[in-house]
């Protein structure tokens, strides 16, 4: 049969060939193949590359030159007015003012000894103060104005150290610094160091932006480099914004302070703050309420661009953004009631100045709050210093922790009746306790019988001491020892706490202390943790624990901001909630402490000034033994004062504390703050 196809066969005639000639070829025949693969791979991706380039370059052309002007730009912002500070009532505590300032934003092409002559110039019509100038400024301007004098105080064997690596540059330029004569630096006059602090506000980086080289700037002045704006390129009028304070030094160290645009970021948070977008030169708060709500008061800054004349050089700012006011805050304080206090102390101060049995009183603090929401009315701490100036220092309230006697008998009696190591109306018979090897401990006098409520109201020390003991499991013999469980330290701190002693209150303020927290567990330590005599407290610690006790046992945090607003308007736009940190349980308990303090008033050691006020008041004084080195090294007894009450006793409104440290000395005198509460209350309730 014919066939139709003739079978295929290599054309290449292998006869003779050797095996290594077939390998050759096969080899060459797989190369070829691959290479022509790897160039079309090769056009594809210079395909995709080519059309990437025609979408950047072409069709997206105006997109990214957009971003490459955002991100190679440069941009100036500017502080804008921080929020302002108001009291309970609208009354402004912190305002701002408008101060015009004379900047300066370097022309393009100026060099920095053109610079120095503009800085020359510019001291010549305005007055730079030169007085804040250190020695070392000063030595750093004689290096920079003469270098070669500056040069020749380094010896050939200091560079010969310098090249041989010994010495680093640094090195170089502390040996100038160090050898540097006052007499070198006589050669610096007056107009030179003024000249040095307007060329250095210039130098202050970032470079390119505009600097503020004088604050506060007169009319005057403004008017005379406006009409001389030609002798002074890249200088300018702007406006700055500086705190104003309405009511002089009032509450200064609660308020706090900013800082100034030449001070700018604290150095021990730079990092922080360069993180959180703020300029080196920002105004920041520093203190007080100033830094602890800085994130509110801070506003929004402007931001502008910054554009260059082609023919003059000089730039001009271009708004991007407006900027915006910081937010207001609104605080607790009725800043009238405050003003009262500090006149009705000051006035105690000042009477008792020569009273010889009062010559170590140095101080008085008080703190006047709402029990319901923890709203702090008032803040005062007079203090008097070793000249005899008085001044206040609120901040005191909360970070100066006092010896507090016989006002935490309340607590103790709470702790009792809920412990139940008393019962309610319970009669003990107070007369001095006496361990072995200790003096005897009793109460301001032998009292006799008296139940839970003339325990409080008569200040029986007995009366604390059997609780403490029964708390404790000691079994009391005269003159015997006193065998306690340590755990019943525990325990009355623990209560104690329940009312805000010997913890931190809460209050939105830095730098609040707890106080002293004692760790002996000896039974005669725990007799007089009964009577205050043992851990100390602050005011505002004694002003939450009285507040408790007014509130129905409903301890609540202390706040002296409440909320914020929008600049000028009446939008929240952040609210501080009343907190209620724990609840006090045992009602029943709760009420003979308020029977006992408002006993004190009508019956016991608190009438007098208190219930002449004819105002219903519950109080409770204390009294404790508190010690001091006089300046002639001798050791001396100084008794506290302290008191605490709220009004009116049927519906509290106000709570106060007060406490004076070394009320007394020698002669037992009457509890000064006694009388000071009672002014307080007769004008609040006036």
């Amino acid at each position: 049969m014919r066939k139709l196809f003739k079978p295929s066969t290599s054309k290449i005639k292998w006869q003779g060939s050797s095996d290594v000639m077939r390998q050759a070829l096969d080899l060459s025949r797989t190369v070829t193949s691959r290479l022509q693969i790897f160039m079309v791979v090769i056009c594809l991706l210079f395909s995709v590359v080519w059309v990437r380039l025609y979408q950047v370059q072409i069709l997206s052309q105006d997109e990214y030159q957009e971003k490459l002007e955002q991100y190679t730009k440069k941009y100036q912002t500017f502080t804008t007015p921080r929020g302002e500070i108001l009291d309970r009532d609208g009354n402004v505590l912190v305002a701002n003012r408008e101060r015009l300032a004379i900047t300066y934003l370097r022309p393009y092409g100026v060099t920095s000894s053109q610079e120095w002559e503009l800085a020359y110039q510019f001291v010549e019509q305005f007055e730079i103060d030169a007085s804040g100038l250190k020695t070392r400024d000063l030595k750093d301007l004689f290096i920079t104005l003469y270098p070669d004098q500056a040069k020749a105080k380094i010896t050939q064997e200091d560079w010969d150290d310098y090249y041989d690596g010994k010495l680093s540059d640094n090195d170089i330029y502390l040996l100038k610094l160090e050898r540097i004569t006052a007499e070198d630096l006589s050669i610096l006059d007056q107009n030179t160091q003024e000249a040095f602090i307007v060329k250095s506000a210039i130098d202050t980086p970032p470079s390119g932006n505009v600097k503020i080289i004088k604050n506060d700037v007169t009319l005057n002045e403004a008017a005379y480099l406006v009409e001389h704006s030609d002798q002074f390129p890249g200088f300018d009028i702007a406006i700055n914004w500086g705190r104003v304070y309405p009511y002089g030094d009032l509450l200064g160290s609660l308020i706090g302070t900013i800082s100034t645009p030449k001070q700018g970021l604290p150095a021990e948070k730079l990092l922080y703050y360069l993180a959180m977008d703020y300029a080196r030169n920002d105004v920041i708060g520093r203190s007080g309420l100033e830094l602890q709500y800085e994130d509110l008061l801070k506003g929004n800054r402007a931001v502008y661009d910054i554009e260059y004349d082609e023919e003059t050089g000089f730039g001009k700012l271009i708004e991007i953004e407006a900027g915006s006011k910081g937010q207001d805050l609104i605080t607790s304080i009725d800043v009238e009631l405050q003003k009262q206090v500090e006149e009705i102390i000051f006035k105690i101060m000042t009477r008792e100045a020569n009273n010889p049995y009062r010559k170590y009183m140095d101080a008085i603090y008080v703190t006047v709050m709402k029990p319901d929401s923890g709203d702090v009315l008032s803040l005062a701490g007079m203090k008097r210093t070793s000249t005899g100036t008085l001044y206040n220092d609120p901040v005191s309230v909360y970070t100066d922790a006092v010896v507090p006697g016989s006002i935490v008998k309340g607590a103790t009696v709470y702790m009792g009746l809920s412990e139940n190591v008393i019962r309610p109306g319970e009669v003990i018979f107070d007369t001095p306790i006496k361990i072995k090897d200790t003096p005897a401990k009793a109460s301001w006098k032998n009292l006799g019988n008296v139940n839970d409520l003339q325990a409080l109201s008569m200040s029986s020390n007995v009366y604390m001491f059997n609780i403490a003991m029964r708390l404790g499991g000691a079994d009391y013999v005269y003159n015997g020892p006193l065998n306690i469980d340590v755990s019943a330290f525990d325990t009355m701190r623990y209560y104690y706490n329940q009312f805000g002693l010997g913890l931190l209150t809460g209050i939105d303020a830095a730098n609040e202390a707890v106080g002293y927290i004692g760790t002996s567990t000896m039974g005669g330590h725990l007799l007089d943790f009964a009577i205050g005599q043992y851990d100390t407290y602050t005011t505002i610690q004694l002003a939450q624990y009285v507040s408790t006790i007014a509130n129905n046992g409903i301890r609540v945090q202390p706040r002296i901001v409440t909320h914020a607003t929008l600049a000028n308007t009446d939008i929240v736009t952040y609210q501080n909630d009343v907190t209620v940190l724990n609840v006090l349980e045992n009602k029943a308990a709760l009420k003979r402490i308020q029977q006992g303090f408002r006993l004190c008033v009508t019956d016991g050691l608190c009438r007098g000034f208190l219930k002449g006020t004819g105002i219903s008041i519950a109080a409770k004084t204390g009294t404790a033994q508190n010690f001091l080195t006089t300046p002639q090294g001798e050791y001396v007894s100084s008794p506290n004062s302290n008191l605490v009450a709220y009004a009116p006793y049927e519906k509290p409104e106000i709570a106060i504390a007060c406490s004076v440290p070394n009320a007394w000395n020698e002669e037992s005198q009457s509890n000064i703050c006694q009388e000071i509460t009672a002014n307080i209350f007769t004008a609040y309730f006036k």
